[in-house]
C-alpha cells in the first residue's frame, strides 16, 4: 500500500477539501462500484460523514478539524486495469486491487522546523507520514494577490518556506529508502477556493479561459509553474531539481483546481447543492471532474510504486 499525505494550513480549505474528496469517492463508488473501493476506520468515518453532512446541507464546515489530535486516514482501492485511465500492466494478471492510503495533516511551522533541524524522536505514525511518496499540498487561491506587473517573483513567504522545508523533510526520508523505486516524490498540488481568486490575479498569471475541466494538460502545467515561481519561489526551486545528489527523483508537479458554487441565503453565504438522483440525497456544487482526476491519478501512482514502500 502506498500513502498520500495531504498538507494544508489552517484556513486553506483543508477540511472542505477532505470533505469534497470524500464526496467524490461516494459518487465514484456509486458509478464504479465494481472497480473502486473505499475504506476507513470508524473514527475517520465519523469525521468524514460529519463534514460530508455539512457540505450536503449547503453549509461550510464550522472550522478546520484538529487533525493533529484526531488523525484522519482512509484508503482508496482500484481494481487493476479497470477504472478509467488506469493502464493495465500486461505482465500482471487482473487479480485484485491496488490501494493508496490518504493521510491528512496540518502544516505547523514549529513542528516541521523541529523535525527537520533537530534529531527528534518520531512516533510510528509520524514516521509513516514522512515516508509518503505522494504529497498533496493545498494552495489557498483567496490569498493570492495580483503579482507584480513586471512578472518578478514575490519575496518568499512563511507559507513558501514552510512548504519547501516540509518537502525537503519528506525528501530526506525517501532518499534513505533501501528500495531505489521508493526514492520518488510525486507532488499533486490542489488550488483550493479557486472560485474566489481575483480576476486581476488571473490576468497577470495569464490563466487560461474557461473552467479548469476545459484546460489542456499543457495549460494546467504552465499555470501551475507560474503560480509556484510567483508565490512559492523556494518551493519552486526545490521541485526544479528532479534528480538530487541523494538519489531522490521528483516527478513533475500535477495541478488540480477546487472551488464551490455559492449563493446568498438569509444573509449568509451558503453552498449550492445538486440532487444525486436517482441515488437520492444532495451533494455540493463542486468540480467533480477535478476530484475524479485526482483520485484516478492516485490510482495510477499506486500501480507504479513498490508494494509496501510507505509502510
Amino acid at each position: 500500500m502506498s500513502a498520500a499525505l495531504v498538507l494544508g494550513e489552517r484556513g486553506s480549505g483543508l477540511t472542505t477539501f477532505v470533505g469534497l474528496l470524500y464526496t467524490a469517492q461516494v459518487r465514484l463508488g456509486t458509478d464504479e462500484s465494481d472497480e473502486f473501493r473505499f475504506h476507513a476506520e470508524r473514527d475517520s468515518i465519523r469525521q468524514l460523514e460529519a463534514i460530508y453532512g455539512e457540505l450536503g446541507a449547503g453549509r461550510f464546515p464550522a472550522h478546520d478539524a484538529n487533525w493533529e489530535d484526531r488523525p484522519l486516514s482512509f484508503v482508496f482501492g482500484f481494481r487493476q486495469g479497470k477504472l478509467r485511465g488506469l493502464a493495465h500492466r500486461e505482465t500482471e494478471p487482473d487479480t485484485g486491487f491496488d490501494t493508496v492510503e490518504v493521510q491528512v495533516s496540518g502544516m505547523l511551522t514549529d513542528a516541521v522546523a523541529e523535525l527537520r533541524d533537530n534529531d527528534a524522536v518520531l512516533d510510528p505514525i509520524t514516521r509513516r507520514s514522512l515516508r509518503s511518496q505522494v504529497v498533496v499540498p493545498l494552495i489557498d487561491a483567496s490569498s493570492l494577490a495580483p503579482p507584480p506587473r513586471n512578472g518578478d517573483p514575490l519575496p518568499a513567504s512563511d507559507r513558501d518556506r514552510l512548504l519547501a522545508r516540509t518537502l525537503d523533510l519528506l525528501g530526506r526520508f525517501l532518499a534513505a529508502e533501501p528500495d531505489r523505486k521508493a526514492r520518488r516524490l510525486f507532488p499533486l498540488f490542489v488550488v483550493t477556493k479557486s472560485d474566489t481568486v481575483q480576476l486581476e490575479t488571473l490576468r497577470r498569471l495569464d490563466a487560461p479561459s474557461g473552467v479548469p475541466a476545459e484546460w489542456t494538460p499543457e495549460a494546467r502545467r504552465a499555470l501551475g509553474s507560474r503560480l509556484l515561481r510567483t508565490y512559492f519561489p523556494e518551493t519552486s526551486k526545490f521541485l526544479e531539481s528532479h534528480e538530487r545528489g541523494s538519489g531522490l527523483v521528483i516527478a513533475a508537479p500535477e495541478w488540480y483546481f477546487s472551488g464551490l458554487g455559492t449563493e446568498a441565503s438569509g444573509g449568509e453565504l451558503r453552498i449550492q447543492r445538486r440532487s444525486r438522483a436517482p441515488v437520492g440525497g444532495w451533494e455540493p456544487v463542486y468540480p467533480f471532474d477535478e476530484y475524479r482526476a485526482l483520485i484516478e491519478t492516485l490510482g495510477k501512482i499506486a500501480r507504479r510504486l513498490p508494494s509496501g514502500s510507505a509502510g
